[in-house]
C-alpha cells in the first residue's frame, strides 16, 4: 500500500474508533444512577455558584479544582442530571481514544496505534469513568496527551513536543494528584535523555511550579483526612480489585477477568516470541511509565501515604494497555496479533453490553430506591442506607432531609412513626433493638439493593443505638431524617450542644 493510503488507512480507523468509544459511552450515560461521589458532585458542589464550587473542594474534596471548574460550567449548559453532567466525562473519554492512537504510533507504527486506540475505546473500566461525574475520564485524556508529548520529546527534543508535554503535565496534576506518578517518570527520563538539557529542565520546571501552586490544596485536603478510609482495607485486597478492575472494570468479578487475562498474557507472550530488540525497547517504556507509577504509588504506600485504589490507578492503564498493544500491533505478530487484539476488543464490547443489561454489575440503583420511598408524610422519618447512600439518597429525595449523626442525637432521643432500611441483598433480619410496635409493610427489590419499610401508628421517641446499628448488614451505616418535626429536633438539639461548647469556650477564657 502507497504511504499516502496507509496515512488515510490510519486516520480513517482513528475516526472510526472513536466513533465506536462515543457509540458505547454516550447512549447509556442516564442508564444507571449517581453513586454516593457523583451525587456529591452534582448535589453538594455544583449546587451553588462557582465560588460556592471551589470552597466545597477546598473544604471537603481530596481531589484538585480543575475537574470542578470545568463541570460547574458545563452543568450550566447541559444541568446537574446524569446525562448532563456525565455527558463531560464521556467526552474526555471519548477524545482519550484519538491520543491512544498517536501514542501506540509514535511507540512502534500505526498497528500498535490502532491496537490500542481499540483496547482503549472498549475497555470496561474506562468506559465506567467515562460514565462518571468525577475527574477519572479527565486525568486519564491529559495522561495520554503527556504521554503522547513524552514520546515525541524523547526521541526528538523539539521546543513544541516539552512544551505540549509541560501544559499536559500541569493539567493532569491539576485533575487528579496521581497523575503525579506517571509524570515524575516522564520527567526524570526527559532531563537524563534530552539535549540540550535546559529545554527539559524549563518543562519539568513549569510542571513543578504548577504542582507548588496546588501544594496549599493538597495540605489542606490533607487535613480533612477523607481519604482515611483507604486503609481500613487490606492492601492486598485493594491491588486485587484493581487488577479486576483493569480487566472487568469497578463491578467485574473473576469470572469476567479471565478471557481478558488470557488474551493480553497471549498478547505478551507474542512480544516476546517473536518481537525484535525494537519491538522490546517500545513495550520497555510502555511499561516503564505504567508499571513504574504503580510502584512508585505503592513506595508511597509503604511510606505512609497509601491512597491506592483502581480508581486512582487507572493513571497507568493506557501505557499498560500499550503493551500488549505492541504485542499484538508488531508486524511480526501477523495474523495472530490481528486475532488477538479482535478477540479482546470483540470480549470488552460485548462485555460492556453486558453491563448494560445486568443490574448486579451496574452501581447501586439510589434513584429507583429514592422513588420507592417517595415523598415524607406529616409524621417523621428516619431512613437508613449504608454509609455511601447518603448523598445519593438525599440528591434524589423530594423535600429536605437532614444526616443525622450520633453526636447530636445522643443528646436525646427523636420522635419517629416509619422507618425505611435500603439493604443490600438478601436484606438481614430485622434488627432487635427496633421497638416492637414498628411493623414491617413492605419489602421491595432493587437491583443490588432491597428496601424494607416499618411503620408505627405514632412517632415513638428513639434512641440512636434502636436504629443505627448494624441495621443494614453493613458496620458503616448513614441516617437521614424528613418529615414532620423531627429534623427541627435534631437541628434544635445541634443547636443546643453550640451554645454549651461556646458557653463552655467563654468561660475557660476567664
Amino acid at each position: 500500500m502507497p504511504q499516502a493510503g496507509k496515512i488515510r488507512w490510519f486516520l480513517w480507523s482513528v475516526v472510526g474508533l472513536t466513533v465506536l468509544a462515543a457509540a458505547v459511552r454516550f447512549p447509556t450515560l442516564g442508564l444507571q444512577s449517581y453513586r454516593h461521589d457523583e451525587a456529591v458532585t452534582a448535589g453538594r458542589i455544583l449546587g451553588g455558584g462557582l465560588g460556592g464550587a471551589m470552597h466545597s473542594v477546598w473544604a471537603g474534596e481530596s481531589t484538585p479544582p480543575l475537574y470542578y471548574a470545568l463541570a460547574w460550567f458545563w452543568s450550566q449548559l447541559f444541568g446537574v442530571h446524569e446525562f448532563g453532567l456525565r455527558s463531560l466525562s464521556a467526552l474526555f473519554g471519548t477524545a482519550t481514544v484519538p491520543f491512544a492512537c498517536l501514542v501506540g504510533r509514535e511507540l512502534l507504527g500505526r498497528r500498535t496505534g490502532i491496537a490500542l486506540g481499540a483496547l482503549v475505546a472498549v475497555n470496561p473500566l474506562l468506559i465506567w469513568y467515562s460514565q462518571d461525574a468525577r475527574a477519572y475520564a479527565l486525568v486519564v485524556l491529559l495522561t495520554s496527551a503527556a504521554f503522547w508529548f513524552f514520546l515525541r520529546a524523547r526521541r526528538g527534543g523539539e521546543a513544541r513536543d516539552l512544551a505540549g508535554w509541560a501544559i499536559c503535565s500541569a493539567l493532569a496534576l491539576a485533575s487528579h494528584y496521581f497523575a503525579f506518578f506517571p509524570l515524575a517518570i516522564e520527567a526524570v527520563w526527559l532531563l537524563a535523555s534530552v539535549r540540550p538539557r535546559r529545554r527539559a529542565g524549563w518543562a519539568v520546571g513549569g510542571v513543578a511550579a504548577a504542582g507548588l501552586a496546588l501544594a496549599p490544596i493538597v495540605l489542606h485536603q490533607a487535613g480533612g483526612k477523607n481519604n482515611s478510609w483507604i486503609v481500613s482495607f487490606r492492601l492486598s485486597k485493594r491491588l486485587h480489585d484493581a487488577v479486576l478492575a483493569f480487566l472487568a472494570g469497578e463491578t467485574g468479578a473473576l469470572k469476567h477477568a479471565l478471557v481478558p487475562a488470557l488474551l493480553l498474557a497471549a498478547a505478551v507472550a507474542l512480544l516476546l516470541w517473536r518481537g525484535g530488540r525494537r519491538e522490546r525497547r517500545a513495550a520497555g517504556v510502555a511499561l516503564a511509565i505504567g508499571g513504574g507509577a504503580i510502584a512508585v504509588a505503592l513506595l508511597f504506600a509503604a511510606a505512609g501515604k497509601d491512597y491506592i485504589l483502581a480508581r486512582n490507578l487507572i493513571v497507568a492503564l493506557v501505557p499498560l494497555l500499550a503493551v500488549a498493544a505492541v504485542g499484538v500491533g508488531m508486524s511480526r505478530a501477523g495474523r495472530l496479533g490481528i486475532a488477538l487484539a479482535a478477540a479482546l476488543t470483540a470480549y470488552w464490547l460485548a462485555f460492556a453490553v453486558y453491563v448494560d443489561v445486568s443490574p448486579v454489575l451496574q452501581r447501586e440503583d439510589w434513584r429507583s430506591a429514592a422513588a420507592a420511598i417517595g415523598a415524607p408524610s406529616a409524621h417523621s422519618r428516619a431512613i437508613l442506607a449504608f454509609e455511601q447512600g447518603d448523598e445519593p439518597l438525599s440528591f434524589y429525595l423530594p423535600g429536605r432531609q437532614v444526616r443525622a449523626e450520633w453526636k447530636r442525637w445522643r443528646l436525646g432521643p427523636v420522635p419517629v412513626a416509619e422507618v425505611d432500611v435500603v439493604s443490600g441483598r438478601p436484606p438481614p433480619r430485622r434488627h432487635r433493638a427496633l421497638p416492637p410496635i414498628f411493623r414491617q409493610v413492605e419489602v421491595k427489590t432493587l437491583g443490588r439493593m432491597t428496601l424494607v419499610r416499618y411503620r408505627a401508628p405514632r412517632p415513638v421517641a428513639l434512641r440512636w443505638p434502636q436504629l443505627a446499628h448494624n441495621f443494614t448488614g453493613y458496620s458503616n451505616n448513614a441516617v437521614l431524617l424528613d418529615g414532620g418535626s423531627a429534623v427541627h429536633q435534631l437541628e434544635a438539639i445541634s443547636l443546643r450542644q453550640a451554645r454549651r461548647a461556646l458557653s463552655r469556650s467563654a468561660a475557660a477564657g476567664r
